[in-house]
């Protein structure tokens, strides 16, 4: 299945990307997702592990299953003051 996966802020620069297409086996949960994301991009492990994950706008646990066209947005903390 396809969802799509959009990226923000640190993340989106650091992959020169603000989002892509990615193919996932069917039953995958949004874990599954980011150890994917890991895997492929080492350069955003840190960022995943303090980032925050939307399924199609709503805020979403790890263990959400995905579902073929889900958006997943990933969105690392923001700082500043």
């Amino acid at each position: 299945m396809t969802i799509k996966v959009l990226y923000f802020s640190s993340i989106k620069d650091k992959l020169k990307k603000s989002s892509e297409q990615i193919n996932i086996p069917e039953g995958a949960t949004l874990k599954d997702l980011i150890k994917l994301l890991k895997e492929k991009y080492p350069e955003i492990q840190e960022n995943l592990d303090k980032a925050m994950f939307a399924i199609n706008e709503e805020y979403a646990e790890k263990d959400k299953v995905l579902k073929d066209g889900d958006t997943v947005a990933v969105i690392p903390p923001v700082s500043g003051g």
